[in-house]
Formats: C-alpha cells, structure tokens, sequence
C-alpha cells in the first residue's frame, strides 16, 4: 500500500474559482494513479474558520469551499471504484471556540459547559505545555477553559460520557457514508495519562471497523501502547532519522531507528515523508539536493510499513514550519511550471514554490533523471511487491556509507543496500553510485 497525505485546498481546483475542492481531487485520480497511490489521507475537511481545519465548526457539515456532500460521496465512489481508500484528518479531541457546543457553554447551559473542561480553585491557570511552554488555560466571560492547541481549540471533555458517545456516533456515520478510516489527530492527549488513554480508545474504537491511524509523537514505549489498539502508527522516530541520516550521510542513525521503531510490532508503521507540522522534505535541515531527497524515497520504499507521500514531496516542493504561519509548508500544488491552468490552485501566492522554479509536475514529467519519476519507478516496485508492508528485517547491516538489510515475508526475500555517500561504493559484488540503491 501507499499513502498520499492531501490539503484538499492547495492540490487542484475543479471549479475554477483557486481554491482546491473535492471536484479537483476527483479529476487528479490519474495523477495518484501514476504514483501507484491506494490510500489517500484527506487533512480536515470540515466546516472550519481556518485555512487548516483542525478548529472545527460543524462534524457533520464540509468546509464549504470544499464542495457538497454529493461532491464527497462521488469522489468516495470514485476512488472506491479504483482501488483508493480515503482516510479523513479527524481533530476530535477538541472543537472551534466558535462550535455550537462551546457557545451554548458559554451561555451557561450546564449540558453543554460540561463538554469541555473548565479551571476550579485548584487549578493552575499559568501552567504551560512541555513542549513549548504555551498556555494552557485561557479566559473568557464563563472562567478559564482548556485548550491544549490554543485558545481557538477548547478541549472536550472526554470525562464526560456524553461527550464520548456524541463523538461516537459521528464517527459511526461518517463511516456508514463509505469513509474508510480517520487519522486521528492529536491522539496521545485525550487522557492524562498513556494508561487512562489506551483504555479510552479501546473502548473508543470498540465495535467500529475502519482503517484507523494515530498521531502519538512520542517514544516507542507510547507508540507500542497504542499501536495495539489502532492498527496502524504514524512513525516520527523512522520520519526524523532517515532524513537525518541521508542529511548527514550517516547510515547508523536509520539503522537506529529501523530496530528502535520497526522491528517486532504488533502494528503497522507509517513512514512519511514529511507533514504539514514539520519542514518538508526539500527544506529539512539546511536543505536537500535531489539525489538526497530520491535516496530518502527509496528508503521509505524499501522498509517496511506503509510509504506515505506528503503532497508535494514527490516533486521537491520547500516549506519550512513555523508558528503561527503553519501555511507555509501548504503552498499550492504546481501542476503547470507557469501555475496559471485549468486546475491549479492559487488561494495564496507561493512562500517557497513560484511558477517557473522547475518543481511543476508538467516540467518533472518531461526529465527522465528527475525526483517524480524516480518516485514513480519506486513507486510501481512498491505496488508490486506489496509483500514489503509486513516484511521482517533480518541482517540489518552496515559496511561504511552502505546500509544493507534482508526483508523477509509471505515466502518471499529481497537484499537491499543503500549508498549513503557522494562517491561509488562496491559491496557484495555490487558497484552502488552515490546516494544509490540496489533490491537483489
């Protein structure tokens, strides 16, 4: 299998008005399809004041400029009838300020003030979150609320079984309307602790079927625990360290991170590329040059797991994460090098991706030697030998600047060895030229 991570508003536009919808990613199919894409994982699509999503409005309502739900259920229908499953950001550990809930709360209706979770005489409203020392506690006119991700994003208040039934009921329809599986954002935090938050998902999920994804950035221990409940994990540690490694030229750090974070789970691994809250691909660090960025690619379809693409990736598109502009690694997709098509998207003029600097998919589709193909050619290995998503490293491997690992599954084995180094390299017979790969 292979993942496509989409910002539905910046990939392609069907209704000539700029802004990417629901009809543009249904005509895009041909273009998933060249890169061999079965899964396609949608950020937030519902009703939402921001450009990003993850505040939302309304569950039960699609962001407008998105498209109706008629335009949902045909891109479902389209995607189903060839062999895609859409996967759908789904922010539920909190809502916008600006949800029906939160404003009945702040109107004082005690149903619905106890949705979210609200500061008593105990509580310390200056504490901050570890990882970044903001606040956590904001005010209003009905007390201080929670609201872990800011002060726009109240926090539910999962204590509450009302709350946890609402949700899931939602979650139960939006399934029954043909949605494959959700991303579940910020799923280490619904609980206090990793043991109150397994137990809570367990019984979450429980009597519901789909393809379910979890965001737990944190160490293998964490990622482990809830790995068991949800089936599949988005793998920080593999994404950090084979960037890394290839950066530095290092093959040690991955080898690291393949036994820290995909030896002998009871899970599937999602390795990414990059996502909208970290640097992309071409901008990690200070920067990759393409037979970096195509080395990192043939990693990521060589291990096993699933290979996820962040939009883009595939063409070298820079962005660099910042707060609060976390718009800058969403730039619009260039599907023409003049960005100026019937598709193409414009909502916001490019930070890091103007017209004519040779990352459109029109220009990369005409170099034979270029990251898109190069994506491609992995890619259709990969959907050949799909075998490789539960394979078992075995004799991981180090001589020099080459990473060599076996992968073993469903009676099948492959050697691959990877060149982490600017010049040629000979191992097991083998001549490896900079930054190359070989499957034997």
């Amino acid at each position: 299998m292979i993942g496509y991570q989409v910002y539905v508003r910046s990939f392609r536009d069907g209704n000539l008005d700029g802004v990417g919808d629901f009809k543009g990613l249904t005509e895009a199919l041909g273009y998933l399809k060249e890169l061999s894409i079965n899964l396609v994982w949608l950020m937030p699509v519902f009703s939402s004041i921001t450009f990003h999503g993850y505040d939302v409005v309304d569950f039960r309502r699609f962001k407008a400029e998105y498209g109706t739900k008629d335009d949902f259920l045909e891109l479902l229908r389209v995607f189903h009838d060839n062999g895609i499953k859409v996967v759908l950001d789904f922010p539920i550990h909190h809502t916008s300020i600006l949800h029906e809930w939160f404003q009945r709360a702040l109107r004082g209706e005690k149903r619905y003030r106890d949705y979210y979770v609200w500061a008593d005489e105990d509580t310390n409203t200056n504490e901050t979150r570890d990882w970044d020392g903001e606040r956590i506690w904001h005010p209003s006119e009905s007390g201080y609320y929670r609201g872990l991700f800011g002060p726009f994003t109240p926090d539910l208040n999962y204590a509450n079984e009302s709350v946890t039934n609402e949700m899931k009921e939602i979650t139960a329809e939006l399934l029954e309307m043909g949605v494959d599986g959700f991303r579940f954002d910020a799923a280490k935090h619904m609980r206090d602790t990793v043991e109150e938050n397994v137990a809570f998902w367990k019984e979450f999920l429980d009597g519901l079927k789909g393809f379910f994804i979890a965001e737990v950035w944190a160490g293998p221990e964490v990622v482990d625990a809830h790995g068991e409940i949800f089936g599949h994990m988005l793998n920080f540690d593999l994404s950090y360290c084979v960037k890394d490694a290839v950066s530095r030229e290092d093959p040690r750090v991955l080898a690291d991170s393949i036994t820290r974070s995909l030896t002998a789970r009871r899970y599937v691994s999602l390795n990414f590329t990059s996502n909208h809250d970290m640097n992309r691909l071409a901008s990690f660090s200070d920067g990759m040059d393409t037979r970096k960025m195509k080395l990192v690619f043939s990693l990521l379809f060589t291990l096993p797991g699933i290979p996820v693409i962040f939009y883009g990736d595939e063409l070298g598109m820079r962005g660099i994460f910042s707060r609060p502009h976390t718009d800058l690694v969403l730039d619009p997709f260039p599907w023409e090098e003049r960005m100026c098509s019937i598709g193409q998207t414009f909502w916001k003029w490019p930070t890091f991706n103007d017209p004519f600097s040779g990352i459109s998919v029109d220009y990369q589709k005409r170099l034979e030697d270029s990251l898109f193909n190069h994506v491609v050619r992995w890619a259709r290995f990969r959907g050949e030998n799909a075998w490789i998503d539960g394979a078992e490293v075995r004799d991981l491997r180090i001589e020099g600047k080459v990473l060599c690992y076996n992968l073993s599954g469903e009676g099948r084995e492959l050697k691959v060895c990877h060149n982490f180094s600017k010049g040629w390299e000979i191992v097991e017979g083998v001549r490896l030229g900079p930054f190359g790969s070989e499957v034997m």
